[in-house]
């Protein structure tokens, strides 16, 4: 951390947003990626391979698991990039309670990026019109200003 970190705002970061997106955690002899949300798919796969291969694994002693992004906060991998930005603005003191953020977008980034309306800070996304509906729609809903480009 710098001097000019905003203590505060990374408190609510690490809080709301960081402990909650799966990011590299380091310590003395282990390197973590913590909060990866896994799905046990084991069902799933002996039934794959008996329909589609032939193959019988009801005995098999396995476990198979995936990981979904999907159920990620705004459900896009793109909150793990975000995240990580964000943490390193805040860290370095280059992100601040009441700035604005201002991000160029087609989507899942800037509605990532819109997690920071949960800390108080103001987010806008620079988007097309010929973006869907349904984007503009998240973005409103995180608090999201949009400007048509």
């Amino acid at each position: 951390m710098t001097e000019g970190t905003d203590n505060a705002l990374l408190e609510r970061f690490e809080q709301d947003i960081w402990s909650k997106v799966p990011h590299l955690e380091e310590g003395s002899e282990t390197r973590v990626v913590n909060a990866t949300p896994l799905v046990d798919m084991t069902a799933d796969f002996k039934e794959c391979a008996k329909t589609v291969f032939k193959l019988d694994l009801d005995n098999a002693d396995l476990k198979v698991f995936g990981k979904m992004d999907s159920t990620l906060l705004t459900g896009s991998i793109k909150v793990r990039p975000a995240a990580n930005i964000i943490n390193d603005a805040i860290v370095t003191g280059k992100l601040r309670s009441g700035q604005t953020v201002i991000e160029a977008t087609s989507g899942n980034f800037g509605i990532a990026l819109g997690l920071l309306s949960k800390l108080g800070l103001n987010v806008i996304a620079l988007v097309s019109r010929k973006l869907q509906e349904g984007v503009f729609e998240e973005l409103r809903n995180g608090n999201t200003r949009t400007i048509d480009l």
